[in-house]
């Protein structure tokens, strides 16, 4: 998957995503980004983004395997299947979970090429049978039983699974990788006036409430094609409540 291709179904903008699915994403921030364009891919089909992120989020803080050992699967499935969208994006929180920069390499490259801990081996070893739907000879199945209880052993495999049904998903529809976001916004709803006009500026980031019409944020980091329209919404805000920080530290008022 190359992220200059063009993709088969392009990835729906924040402002045409359903509700409930701004809502995972802001509740799942403490994620990571990069999760705009797999969002807005999903966005085509909510009924299904909603049970395939529900899953994942089951996956993700609700699993037994630990942060470590499904930072491992997840990336080793997704260089088996040429996902770099999949791989790229989950190099922070494999640093999150404890690997280092060169194990987070290695995942990406023959087993032999570093000197993993027996455990580590036989998840990758396991990882590299699953994504080929190959099948599980017993004695690799033993090792990984050894260190593995039999909840464990099910979520391995419904993980590798789901990683797997993403990484095709999004390789066959040639979902580019998120551009790297350049700024991110603090809105203070208290300030909001209602104006309203950051919406009309930028409705691929703010939304304005039905209820009380003040603004809420569609997307706290937006990408970088945004940007531009970003900082004009923040500066046409009468009330001053759009704050934007750039990678720099460089606030905007």
């Amino acid at each position: 998957m190359t992220a200059t291709r063009t993709p088969r179904i392009p990835p729906l903008p924040p402002a045409q995503w359903p509700p409930v699915l701004r809502s995972l994403l802001a509740d799942s921030r403490q994620d990571g980004p990069g999760r705009e364009n797999l969002f807005g891919t999903l966005a085509h089909h909510p009924v299904l983004a909603h049970a395939w992120l529900s899953l994942a989020r089951v996956l993700t803080h609700e699993g037994t395997l630990g942060h470590r050992r499904r930072e491992l699967v997840v990336l080793r499935v997704a260089h088996r299947l040429d996902a770099s969208y999949v791989h790229g994006r989950h190099r922070v929180p494999a640093e999150d979970a404890g690997l280092t920069g060169a194990e987070i390499d290695a995942t990406a490259a023959g087993l032999a090429v570093h000197p993993w801990q027996p455990e580590d081996r036989a998840l990758l070893e396991a990882a590299d049978l699953l994504a080929a739907n190959s099948p599980v000879p017993g004695t690799l199945w033993d090792r990984l039983a050894r260190s593995l209880t039999s909840e464990q052993l099910v979520e391995l495999l419904v993980l590798a699974g789901q990683t797997a049904t993403m990484c095709t998903t999004l390789n066959t529809l040639r979902t580019p990788s998120d551009r790297q976001p350049s700024l991110a916004v603090l809105l203070d709803r208290d300030r909001c006036c209602s104006a309203g006009q950051c919406v009309g500026v930028a409705p691929e980031v703010f939304e304005q409430d039905e209820s009380d019409g003040r603004v809420t944020l569609l997307v706290p980091d937006p990408d970088a094609r945004y940007a531009d329209e970003v900082r004009f919404a923040a500066d046409l805000c009468p009330s001053g409540a759009i704050t934007l920080v750039d990678h720099e530290e460089t606030a905007h008022s």
